[in-house]
């Protein structure tokens, strides 16, 4: 029997203490009361939030991470109904599990959240019944909500959600506090959106954020150091955009080019790599997964500079090579003047 050679150890990069939130208790959910019965609730890597008023609930997502545990935190604070249900944004992973809540609770969403609910048909994410286009405000019980829309960013229909009175502002999958975003910049639809909502989240008069992910809750600050970083993002992009012609000559003599994604990968990973360097080395005692996602976020920042913003330099995949030059190929691409 042949036998088995030790796996090599996996290197985990240190985390900065910023990006500690508090412990989960046991329980498997931690639910807190921020300021004047707004709570948010979380295992750890997902959040969510509810408002409790003089005689009502009204309930922000439900995380299928959490699921039926979602309820159990309301619980936990009163027994009041949950009359309302208030859904960030379309995507599963946030609201996924808001048929554990009252069937005659009011749902509300964005007008394109409603449209890609209704399209997908997931019974478990029943399309909102109140919808609005740039802003809803709600008034239940006490407590205010402005519901306000900037347009795509993580996703068509991902809103803000405002509680002006205790200065406290929700904003999912774009704010990452003490943590670079996630992975493709946080799985974003629309990049120049994503780039743009720390401005936007920045106008609001808040002192404290809930972003739907991760352990602890925003600030301000928190906000500011991710704007720092995605810019820093940007010119990285920049760079490694500049740097495509010395990479494409590398990868065509690595890989050659008769498996163009082998080629086109060599040549991204390597402009992305060397580009986000500094960067690296900037951001590694600041924010934790810089080391795992900082590459990757240089290279989906570059593809959204060539795409979406047209930026040069233009990326020129097959220029002609000394050999294209010689021989009858040329000839081949002349144009016929014999008729």
């Amino acid at each position: 029997m042949a036998q088995q050679q030790p796996s090599t150890p996996i290197e985990v990069p240190a985390v900065p203490p910023g990006a500690f939130g508090p412990k989960v208790p046991s329980c498997g959910y931690l639910v807190e009361e921020i300021k004047g019965g707004v709570y948010w609730v979380t295992e750890g890597g997902y959040q969510c939030a509810f408002v409790v008023g003089d005689n009502e609930v009204i309930a922000i997502d439900a995380p299928p991470t959490l699921g039926p545990l979602v309820t159990r935190a309301i619980r936990d604070v009163t027994d009041k109904p949950i009359t309302h249900v208030v859904y960030s944004h379309y995507h599963g992973d946030h609201i996924g599990t808001t048929n554990q809540f009252p069937d005659d609770a009011i749902r509300i969403g964005q007008e394109e959240t409603y449209t890609l609910l209704d399209e997908l048909g997931d019974p478990a994410r029943r399309p909102p019944d109140v919808t609005f286009k740039d802003a809803h405000r709600l008034e239940v019980g006490g407590q205010v909500l402005e519901l306000v829309y900037k347009g795509n960013n993580h996703a068509p229909g991902n809103s803000f959600i405002y509680m002006p009175q205790h200065k406290i502002l929700m904003l999912v999958d774009v704010i990452y506090p003490g943590w670079v975003p996630f992975a493709n910049i946080a799985m974003s639809k629309h990049i120049p959106g994503f780039m743009e909502h720390h401005d936007h989240t920045l106008a609001f008069d808040f002192e404290t954020m809930i972003t739907g992910h991760l352990n602890r809750l925003g600030t301000r600050e928190d906000v500011l150091t991710q704007r720092e970083y995605m810019h820093d993002i940007r010119d990285a992009a920049q760079h490694a955009l500049e740097l495509t012609e010395v990479k494409r000559d590398l990868s065509r003599d690595l890989v050659g080019r008769e498996n163009i994604y082998v080629y086109f990968k060599t040549m991204y990973d390597a402009a992305s790599a060397e580009a986000a360097q500094p960067l690296i080395e900037k951001w590694r005692p600041r924010l934790g997964g810089v080391d795992t996602f900082a590459v990757n976020h240089t290279f989906i920042m570059y593809q959204s500079l060539r795409l979406d913003l047209n930026r040069e330099p233009y990326v020129v995949f097959f220029p002609p090579t000394e050999d294209d030059a010689v021989g009858g190929e040329a000839h081949e691409c002349a144009h016929d003047h014999s008729h």
